[in-house]
């Protein structure tokens, strides 16, 4: 499964709002295509509307995004 996680600069310094997307858009073999341009655009809109209540403020830039891909494997118990 790969995830979409933003974080956003908040109105007080040196705190961040993490905002995550989990089943991201991919191509047929599983790689995710979202893009730089995609992410930026999506992080500016959120911070634009201004919608998500944070309790260090106003969601005021962007820290950083990345893609996480996690593995899942069931463990068989006794």
């Amino acid at each position: 499964m790969h995830k979409l996680v933003m974080r956003f600069l908040t109105a007080t310094e040196g705190k961040y709002f993490t905002l995550t997307v989990d089943d991201i858009k991919a191509d047929g073999n599983g790689v995710p295509t979202v893009t730089e341009a995609e992410t930026n655009a999506l992080m500016d809109l959120v911070i634009a509307k201004n919608i998500f209540a944070s309790a260090n403020g106003s969601l005021v830039g962007k820290k950083d995004a990345k893609i996480v891909t996690t593995d899942t494997s069931t463990v068989e118990l006794a």
